[in-house]
């Protein structure tokens, strides 16, 4: 598992153009993202088409709207841009692991997790990846860009919690503690 959250070393740009015109709202997909942020994480859910045709996946943009393009054989033919941060489409994950139900509350910056989510309108959905700690807030803790805890207790989204791999003991790569956003615009 934590080789494959790392992640093809090149994307594959048009086999994902290709594949994302394929999918229709409502589909059961699974896209892997790539952030500085976040690090690497798995999100598997229902596609959900903005009223701009765009797909989303849990709530993060997967690929724009369909654009007529030429296909390989001189037809028209309609492709789906995949966002700057998606790193593979499908996203299919081969092999088996076996992660443990644990709290939040016991999780650690660097820890490997499988976490399920429930947020309309994006219905349930799971995400796959490391655990990032907040620079200055050892308690608040989010996989990709969803939280899993803070002070106050589990992010009210969160359905379950389970660990692959402790931090440390796997080769996904483990993003910086988060710090805080500066919006220059908002500085002064």
């Amino acid at each position: 598992m934590d080789t494959f959250i790392k992640g093809p070393s090149k994307r594959d740009v048009a086999g994902m153009k290709a594949a994302f015109s394929t999918v229709a709202a409502g589909d059961v997909v699974s896209v892997l993202y790539k952030t500085v942020r976040f690090g690497n994480f798995l999100i598997s859910g229902r596609a959900h088409a903005t009223v701009l045709d765009d797909l989303m996946v849990g709530g993060l943009n997967a690929a724009a709207a369909k654009k007529a393009a030429k296909g390989a054989d001189g037809e028209e033919a309609f492709q789906r841009q995949p966002d700057k941060d998606v790193r593979a489409f499908p996203a299919e994950f081969e092999g088996s692991f076996e992660p443990e139900a644990v709290e939040a509350a016991d999780l650690k910056h660097g820890d490997l997790v499988v976490a399920s989510f429930s947020q309309e309108p994006y219905g349930d959905f799971v995400v796959t990846g490391v655990v990032t700690e907040a620079e200055n807030d050892h308690s608040y803790l989010m996989v990709g860009p969803w939280i899993l805890r803070t002070a106050e207790g589990n992010a009210p989204r969160l359905l379950q919690v389970q660990r692959v791999s402790t931090a440390g003991t796997h080769v996904a790569p483990v993003p910086t503690r988060r710090g805080l956003v500066e919006v220059a615009e908002l500085a002064s």
